[in-house]
């Protein structure tokens, strides 16, 4: 059954959308990481790095692409915190249960390596084929594969989903 498909056999509510499964790809924590921009600036004092100019980070089949992405990292160069910031700033990734890609967008992107939590903030998208789950923001946990949506702050607000029709496999 397909991962979004999940996520809507559970009760919707105006607020938050219940867990699903979509599993990450596997293999993509041991890849290297690939940055690409117009221009970058690291500070190893502060900890921080920025990047900005048509953005392009690739891990394995994670890709990141945004106007501005700033990393944090400890004093032994491990990526703590990840911020992308674009017109929407881009997500993808291949889960492993699936052939199709999982894409997001938003204003804002902010990845929380120690939590595996991708937060999407601003005009939240998550899809996956045609299904499709929108919010003012969305979490996503990139290893237990939990996806949450949230309404904004106005009471015409709301959480929407799309849900395509499954054909079994037997028919």
């Amino acid at each position: 059954m397909n991962a979004l498909k999940k996520l809507f056999l559970v009760t919707i509510v105006s607020y938050t959308i219940n867990p699903i499964a979509v599993y990450a790809l596997s293999t993509d924590r041991d890849q290297p990481i690939l940055i690409e921009a117009d221009q970058g600036q690291i500070d190893d004092a502060r900890g921080i790095a920025t990047y900005e100019g048509r953005v392009i980070i690739t891990q394995g089949s994670i890709q990141i692409n945004a106007d501005k992405v700033t990393l944090n990292y400890s004093e032994k160069q491990d990526i703590e915190k990840v911020t992308a910031i674009g017109k929407p700033a881009q997500f993808r990734q291949q889960p492993d249960n699936s052939e199709e890609f999982l894409h997001a967008n938003a204003a804002q992107m902010e990845y929380f390596a120690d939590q595996n939590l991708l937060e999407l903030t601003q005009g939240a998208k998550v899809w996956q084929g045609k299904d499709v789950v929108t919010g003012e923001k969305i979490t996503y946990d990139t290893h237990g594969g939990i996806i949450r949506a949230f309404k904004g702050d106005t009471e015409k607000s709301r959480v929407t989903v799309t849900l395509q029709p499954r054909r079994q496999k037997n028919q």
